[in-house]
């Protein structure tokens, strides 16, 4: 696979499990990132009040709207695995340890943040490219989300962000800041747990972040739902799954390295052979049950439904609901990642693989590691925060250039061809963006190398 040649040299030699390189992550990261982002880009064509792209303003983007909630409970749990598995065995008894870490998260994520929150703010004034003044509660509202404590606050009416996904990153920090105090009793619930305790535990938590959206109603879905959904501690079970996951996952390399490669049990079938099956398996059911949903999407709901849970319907109320299929998914991939690891630590090999989990699991694992995939799926930060701001500008320069588009505020028809021209031109935007943005970028690189001469040198 052309991908192997450009996996990260430090892969080379791995000392123990869990500092290998988690390389098919970012190939699984890449998908789950695209899947946000075109979601995001096409629900845009609300503007469209025609019925020649129905097509796409509706069928496509309704399955594409649905799936993209379920990545963002998928972010969450692939931040928890991938902070404990970076940290598995760290301690943070010490302020000084803990104030380290802390600096070296907030330094490599709040520039973009606050830069993407404030070119979004003024590119969505009247003044600029906005279609209507939000008022003074909203300018202080998302002034105040510079701080960084709107997501404990988020239940308060007008209290939304102007850049819309950076409730995701919010609440994403706030787990990042009480990671430390996570991460040692976690360790010890979950370490050297036989598989049928693990699983116990496992549905114990599943069950646990389910409860808060059993409280949502016809009649509170409309402030309750985002209430509940940027809460950090209401997202604190899908995170803990998260680390539970990078234990195991720690705790079968080593179990596997103990055995010494025995031929009777390497004929046994072990969870490590899930592997094999489980990432084909669960992408068949998650797009099976997206095509369901766009079969069975209500005729008199656009893409941007106003009734939730007409449209919708109340199974979709649920975040959580696929957690364990996307842990299935993360415990597949990230063993295909250490099975690939060549025994003595001589780098990595899809023959390793194909001994270790199967030729299937070798498929996948060199499909994820093909090298663009891992690149560009490095680059979710930057994509997240800047997309609002691209799609804002790139529709305001259509409007100024006469590409199709008389207003970014009012709706007008489109053809079906038009519909895919400005569905494809919004993703293609972010993703330019993201990569003149992001930490290698032509312009993040700057900005990130500023932000390190002011940073601790200790941190």
């Amino acid at each position: 696979c052309s991908g192997v040649g450009n996996l990260p040299s430090k892969m080379a030699t791995p000392a123990k499990a869990e500092r290998i390189e988690l390389t098919a992550v970012s190939g699984l990261r890449f998908f789950a990132t695209a899947f946000m982002v075109m979601g995001r880009a096409i629900e845009n064509l609300w503007i469209d009040e025609g019925t020649d792209a129905h097509f796409l303003t509706t069928t496509v983007c309704s399955g594409l709207h649905t799936g993209a909630k379920d990545m963002v409970s998928f972010y969450f749990m692939l931040s928890g695995f991938t902070m404990c598995w970076g940290y598995l065995n760290r301690d943070f008894e010490s302020d000084e340890v803990r104030w380290r870490y802390w600096i070296r998260r907030f330094v490599r994520f709040y520039p973009d943040f606050a830069i993407s929150s404030i070119l979004t703010y003024c590119f969505k004034h009247p003044y600029f490219f906005g279609c209507h003044d939000y008022g003074w509660w909203s300018a202080i509202s998302n002034a105040s989300s510079l701080l960084l404590f709107s997501a404990w606050y988020r239940f308060i009416p007008g209290s939304g962000y102007r850049n819309g996904p950076v409730w995701f990153i919010v609440t994403l920090f706030w787990l990042w800041i009480i990671f430390p105090y996570l991460l040692a009793p976690v360790r010890a619930t979950f370490r050297n747990s036989s598989w049928s305790n693990f699983l116990i535990k496992f549905a114990l938590l599943w069950f646990i972040s389910l409860v808060p959206w059993a409280f949502i109603t016809e009649e509170n879905i409309n402030y309750v739902r985002w209430a509940l959904r940027c809460f950090p501690p209401l997202r604190i079970p899908e995170f803990v799954m998260g680390m539970a996951l990078a234990i195991r996952v720690s705790q079968d390399r080593r179990e596997q390295n103990e055995e010494g490669g025995r031929v009777s049990d390497e004929k046994q079938l072990k969870p490590r052979h899930l592997a094999n099956v489980l990432p084909l398996g669960v992408t068949v059911a998650c797009l099976g049950y997206y095509l369901f949903k766009v079969m069975t999407w209500p005729s008199d709901c656009s893409c941007l439904p106003s009734s939730f849970l007409h449209c919708f319907g109340w199974f979709e109320v649920f975040d959580t609901k696929f957690s364990p299929l996307h842990a299935m998914m993360i415990y597949a991939v990230t063993t295909l990642d250490v099975n690939a690891v060549v025994q003595g630590g001589a780098g990595v090999s899809k023959d390793s693989v194909v001994e270790k989990v199967g030729l299937l699991g070798s498929w996948t694992w060199q499909f994820l590691t093909w090298g663009p995939f891992v690149t560009v799926g490095g680059w979710g930060l930057p994509i997240f925060l800047y997309q609002t701001s691209v799609n804002t500008c790139l529709q305001a320069f259509l409007v100024d250039v006469g590409w199709g588009l008389k207003s970014r505020c009012e709706t007008q028809n489109f053809t079906l061809g038009y519909a895919w021209f400005y569905w494809v031109s919004h993703v293609l935007g972010a993703y330019v963006v993201a990569w003149l943005m992001n930490e290698d970028g032509l312009i993040g690189k700057h900005i990130h190398g500023w932000v390190k001469t002011i940073t601790p040198k200790n941190a």
